[in-house]
C-alpha cells in the first residue's frame, strides 16, 4: 500500500525541469520515442533497416527544424529588443 502511495505522490509533485539551454537536451528522447511510436503504427510491415532509416530521417528532420525554429526565434528577441 505503501508503494503505491509513493507512485501517486509523484504525480502529485511534478519533476522540475530548468529552463537553462542544457535542458532542452531532453527534447531529443522525447523526440526520439515519438518518432519510433508514430512510426511503428504508420508502417504496414516492419523491415529492421527500412524501419531504422525511416525513424532517422523523421528524428533528424524534426530536431532540425526544432533547433532552427529556435535560432530563429531567438534572433528575432534579439533584434526586437535591441
Amino acid at each position: 500500500m505503501n508503494n503505491i502511495a509513493n507512485i501517486l505522490a509523484g504525480f502529485m509533485s511534478p519533476m522540475d525541469i530548468p529552463t537553462s539551454p542544457a535542458a532542452m537536451l531532453w527534447m531529443f528522447p522525447l523526440i526520439l520515442s515519438i518518432v519510433i511510436v508514430y512510426k511503428a503504427t504508420k508502417m504496414r510491415v516492419i523491415f529492421p533497416k527500412k524501419f531504422v532509416k525511416e525513424v532517422v530521417v523523421l528524428f533528424l528532420t524534426i530536431s532540425l527544424f526544432l533547433i532552427l525554429a529556435g535560432i530563429g526565434l531567438n534572433l528575432l528577441v534579439a533584434f526586437i529588443t535591441s
